[in-house]
């Protein structure tokens, strides 16, 4: 198992994307905003990507709202966890 929290987790997965600019993004951050024009809709799916691949977590175009769920740092974070819930909830783990 992974000592690291899943925020820990996200900011290294997204590191490789960002660089040393993620250590100045905070928590409740908005990517947009604190990115500007480079975060477009490319960047956006090459995070949502990154996260799916992190987490071995499935992200739903449709259903989730990711325009909400990847803003922020800590709503990514929030998601993630929601979506673990999800996946242990339909193995029907205790």
């Amino acid at each position: 198992m992974n000592d690291l929290s899943i925020a820990q987790r996200i900011r290294q997965a997204l590191g490789q994307l960002l660089g040393e600019q993620i250590d100045a993004i905070g928590p409740a951050d908005s990517f947009r905003d604190f990115l500007g024009e480079r975060f477009d809709s490319l960047m956006a799916v090459e995070v949502i990507t990154a996260i799916e691949g992190a987490f071995d977590i499935e992200v739903d175009y449709l259903s989730d709202d990711v325009r909400f769920w990847f803003e922020t740092l800590e709503k990514m974070a929030r998601f993630v966890e929601q979506k673990q819930e999800d996946q242990l909830t339909l193995r029907g783990a205790p």
